[in-house]
This record gives C-alpha cells, structure tokens and sequence, in this order.
C-alpha cells in the first residue's frame, strides 16, 4: 500500500512556485510516495511535471471544488494530464437538494469526457453533510456512488457521520478509489495520523484486504505546523502500517 499526501496539509509552507517545488522534495525525503494537489503555486503544466521529476515523487491525484470544474475543467484536466496524475477528485460540492445532485452530476459527467481518455478517474470526496438525507429522503453520498463517480472517502468526516470508516469501505469496495486517510479528536477537530479517535489500523485492514492502492494523508488544522504534522502522520504509519 502507497501513502501520499494531501499537500493542502502543508499549505502554510507553499506561497510560490518555488515553495511547491522544495515542499515535494521535502515531503518524499520524509517518506511519502505521492502527492495529491490542491492547487499548483503558479506553476504551469510543465513546470509541475518538472519538479515533480526533480522531486522524484508521484502524482497521484488533484482537488478542485465543484465551481473550480465548472469554470475551469480544461485546465483542470490539463494539469492532471501533465502531472500524470491517476485520479481527478471533486474536493466538494453542495449536497442539500436534488438540484445541488443533479449539478453535480451534470458537472462530473462532462469532467469524466475529458478525463477517462487520458485514463483518469474522476472521483469524488465527501465531508459529513453527504449523509443527511435530502427532502425525499435520498442520501447524497449513496446518490453520488451510484449515479455520479468513485468515491475518495475522507475517514474523518465519515466518522463524524456517524458511520464506521472501515465498514463504509468494504461495503462500496467497487466505488472507492481512492482514500483520505484523516483522523481527529472526539471534538471534531482533525489531527495528525494516530493521534486521534479514528479507526485507523481498521480502516488500513480494510484497505489491504481490498487490495486499495493508495492511501491519501490530510489534515485540515495541522499543529503546530504542517510539515512537522505530516511528519508526525507519516512516522506513526511508517511504524503500524503492515
């Protein structure tokens, strides 16, 4: 199983291009295998390709928020297809009405002609507002699974929900892509890998026994800093992960 890292973690440390480019050789010295963008610094496509070469690390996939896909999926795609990225996740979109689903569709449909020929996943990542039913009692994270994309479900935010990671896992084994490894206190506020309440060596035992190939770090609010947060994440994993 590969980690990588939502580099949104580490966002305090990436003002510049430049900044981009030595945070990803940062974060594979620390171990990571990938990264998972959330935004590019400024850096054009090719230059993106550059320093992930220079930094030796993979792509693995993007966040890009509904409005940002809507408005500008060319480039979107365009990026992902320079980085070599596997995946292209929507990082989020409003869930509370049939209206706000069918955008979505609408919108994932159309990013999913662009991306599928280059052979990118179009996928989807929830926080906890996906699991309150709408008015006519459809559960929008099940909607989304169904009739939208794959699902990149964030641990964390599934367990706010109520809902066992691990268990939500296995049971959509064929939509889940990718996963965003998070964890957090019983306040709800995120924190670095191990840390936390959440289910993590459960939710890594579902993974492996599904045979998922990667495994996605984040935390929103790191503390004190994002690099020495993920490096926290990545020592525990490095230390449990089997």
């Amino acid at each position: 199983m590969k980690i990588g890292l939502q580099l949104y973690t580490i966002r305090d440390c990436i003002k510049s291009g430049e900044d981009l480019a030595e945070a990803l050789k940062k974060v594979k010295a620390m171990g990571y295998d990938g990264v998972e963008f959330a935004g590019y610094a400024g850096l054009t496509p090719e230059e993106v390709r550059k320093a992930l070469d220079d930094a030796g690390i993979e792509a693995v996939s993007s966040h890009t928020g509904i409005d940002g896909l809507e408005a500008s999926m060319e480039e979107v795609v365009a990026y992902a297809v320079a980085a070599g990225e596997k995946f292209l996740v929507c990082a989020g979109s409003r869930t509370e009405t049939k209206e706000d689903l069918l955008r979505l569709e609408q919108v994932m449909k159309k990013v999913k002609g662009l991306a599928q020929p280059h052979g990118i996943i179009v996928g989807y990542h929830n926080h906890a507002h996906e699991f309150v039913p709408i008015s006519d009692g459809t559960l929008p994270i099940e909607y989304i699974a169904e009739n939208v994309c794959k699902l990149e479900p964030d641990t964390f935010w599934v367990y706010r929900a109520g809902t066992d990671p691990a268990a939500f896992i296995r049971e959509h084994a064929q939509q889940v892509a990718l996963i965003h490894l998070k964890d957090g206190n019983d306040k709800g506020k995120p924190c670095a890998i191990g840390e936390g309440v959440t289910d993590i060596p459960g939710i890594l035992q579902a993974a492996k026994e599904l045979g998922k190939e990667w495994v996605i770090v984040e935390n929103d609010d790191p503390v004190p800093d994002g690099l020495s947060d993920v490096q926290r994440s990545i020592r525990w994993l490095k230390q449990n992960i089997t």
